[in-house]
C-alpha cells in the first residue's frame, strides 16, 4: 500500500510539472511570436504614419497572420488604429499601455469572459536628434485557447499513460511484494510454529539475497534450539537417573536396618554406605549448580598479568597432578597485561589442567602437560598440551558441548574416571564472555592442544 501511494505521487507530481512546464513554454513562445509582430508594427507605423490607409492595412494584415487584435495608440492612450475598427477614437488605459509610455515592453495573461487572453505592448519610439520620444504603443491582444488545447490535450495523454504505467507499475509491484513477503509469510508461519514447540522447524530457502540469509539463520538457529531441548531432555533424564539410584540405594539400607536386630558392626556398615550415596548425591547437587553457572556467567574485569594467573592454577593442580604421575611443564614467558574477570579465567585453565590429569593414558610411562604462552603485536596465545587419550576426530565438534565426556565415546574404558562433561562448556562459556577464542586440536590415542586466543587490540 505505502508503495502504490509512492508511485502514484510521483506520477501526479511528473504530470503536474511536465504539464506547467509545457504551457510556460507555449505562453513564453507565444509572446516571443507576438512581441516580434507588434514591433514590426510600432516601426512601420513610425515609418508610415502619414498614410493612414498603408497603416491599416498593415495592422488588420498583421492581425490576420497573428490570428490577434492589433491596436495603435498614442501618448495619450487613444486608438488611433484598431484592426477590428470598433476602438478607433477611444482611450484605453491598462498597465500594458501604461508601461509602455514609459518606454517599456510589457505582458500579461487575463480570463475575459471565461476566455484565457494574452495582452502585450510595445512603445513607438522615434529619434528625434539625440534624444528618444515615445510616441504612444502598440497593444496586441490574443486568445490562448489553441495553447490551453494543446496543454489539455497533452494532460488527457499523460493521463492515459500514466493509468497505463501506473496499472502496470502496480501489477508489477504486487508481484514484487508478493515475491518479497512470501518468505516473510513462511517466517512468521515458521515462528508461530516455534511458538507452539515444534523445535527443528525449517523453511525452504527462497532467493539468495538478504531473505535467503534471513531463512538460514532461522533455520539454523532452529535446529540449535532442538538440539538444546534434545539436550535438556537427556540432561533431565540423566539427572533423574543419577539422584534414583542412590535414593533407592539409601531407601534399601534403611529397610535391611528396620528389619530384625542388627549388630553394631552392621549398623556402622550400613551409615557408611549411606554417607557415600549422600556424597554422591552431593556431588550431583554440585553439578547441576555448575550447570546454572553455565547460563549466567557474569565477569568482573580488572587488569590482570595472564602469567600470574597462570602461575596460580598451576600451583593448585600440581599435587593432584604428581599424585596421578603427570608432570606439568611451563615454558618461561614474559608478563603479560590484560583485561579480564581473574577468577573466571583461572577456573577455565583449572578445567583444563583438570581434564589433561583426569585423562591421562594409563598405558603410558610419562605423562605430561606442557604450558606456554606465545604472542605477536595483536594477539597471545594460551596452550595448554598433553600427551593423554586424545580425542576422536568425529568428537572434536562435540567436546564443547554440556554432557560430553571422551570415555562416553568409547576411546578408553576406565570406570575409575568421574565427572558429568560440564567441564569444557564452562571453559567455552568463560573463554567467549570475554570476547577470547578457544581451539582444540587432538589426535585420538596421541593427546590433545587446547588454544586460548587473546585479542591484544
Amino acid at each position: 500500500m505505502i508503495y502504490s501511494t509512492i508511485i502514484i505521487l510521483t506520477f501526479a507530481l511528473f504530470c503536474i510539472i511536465v504539464l506547467d512546464n509545457y504551457e510556460n513554454i507555449r505562453i513564453r513562445n507565444e509572446e516571443i511570436r507576438l512581441f516580434q509582430t507588434a514591433n514590426i508594427v510600432a516601426d512601420t507605423y513610425k515609418r508610415n504614419r502619414e498614410d493612414i490607409i498603408l497603416i491599416n492595412t498593415m495592422v488588420k494584415s498583421y492581425g490576420k497572420q497573428a490570428n490577434a487584435r492589433i491596436l495603435i495608440l498614442d501618448s495619450e492612450k487613444e486608438v488611433i488604429v484598431d484592426s477590428f475598427n470598433i476602438y478607433v477614437g477611444d482611450k484605453i488605459d491598462n498597465k500594458e499601455i501604461r508601461s509602455s509610455l514609459q518606454g517599456n515592453t510589457k505582458s500579461g495573461t487575463y480570463v475575459l469572459e471565461g476566455r484565457n487572453v494574452l495582452q502585450l505592448s510595445v512603445p513607438i519610439i522615434s529619434d528625434i536628434g539625440n534624444e528618444k520620444r515615445i510616441d504612444g504603443a502598440v497593444l496586441i491582444s490574443a486568445l490562448l485557447e489553441g495553447t490551453f488545447s494543446d496543454v489539455r490535450s497533452l494532460q488527457n495523454t499523460l493521463l492515459q499513460v500514466s493509468t497505463l504505467s501506473l496499472l502496470i507499475a502496480l501489477f508489477l509491484t504486487l508481484i514484487a511484494a508478493n515475491s518479497l513477503t512470501k518468505p516473510i509469510r513462511s517466517l512468521n508461519h515458521a515462528v508461530e510454529q516455534l511458538s507452539l514447540g515444534h523445535l527443528g522447524y525449517r523453511v525452504k530457502k527462497q532467493g539468495s539475497g538478504e531473505i535467503g540469509k534471513l531463512i538460514d539463520s532461522f533455520n539454523e538457529m532452529s535446529g540449535k534450539l532442538r538440539q538444546i531441548e534434545s539436550n535438556r531432555k537427556s540432561f533431565i533424564n540423566s539427572i533423574s537417573h543419577e539422584l534414583k539410584t542412590p535414593l533407592t540405594a539409601i531407601r534399601a539400607l534403611i529397610d535391611s536396618l528396620t528389619i530384625g536386630e542388627s549388630s553394631i558392626q552392621t549398623y556402622k556398615e550400613y551409615l557408611e554406605d549411606i554417607k557415600q550415596e549422600t556424597i554422591r548425591m552431593g556431588q550431583l547437587v554440585d553439578y547441576l549448580l555448575n550447570s546454572i553457572k553455565l547460563e549466567d556467567i557474569s565477569l568482573d574485569m580488572t587488569v590482570e598479568d595472564l602469567e600470574d594467573i597462570l602461575e596460580d592454577a598451576v600451583k593448585l593442580i600440581r599435587p593432584y597432578a604428581e599424585k596421578n604421575n603427570v608432570s606439568i611443564h611451563v615454558r618461561e614467558t614474559e608478563s603479560l597485561i590484560i583485561k579480564c574477570d581473574r577468577n573466571k579465567i583461572k577456573e577455565a585453565i583449572l578445567n583444563l589442567l583438570d581434564n589433561a590429569v583426569k585423562y591421562k593414558d594409563p598405558v603410558k610411562k610419562q605423562n605430561y602437560i606442557r604450558i606456554s604462552i606465545e604472542r605477536n603485536r595483536t594477539e597471545a596465545r594460551l596452550v595448554i598440551e598433553d600427551n593423554g587419550l586424545g580425542i576422536k576426530r568425529d568428537d572434536l565438534s562435540n567436546i564443547f558441548n554440556r554432557g560430553f565426556r571422551v570415555l562416553d565415546s568409547g576411546i578408553r574404558e576406565n570406570s575409575n574416571i568421574e565427572g558429568y562433561g560440564i567441564g569444557l562448556s564452562i571453559v567455552k562459556s568463560i573463554i567467549e564472555k570475554h570476547n577470547w577464542e578457544i581451539f582444540v586440536d587432538s589426535i585420538y590415542g596421541a593427546g590433545s592442544k587446547f588454544i586460548i586466543r587473546v585479542p591484544l587490540r
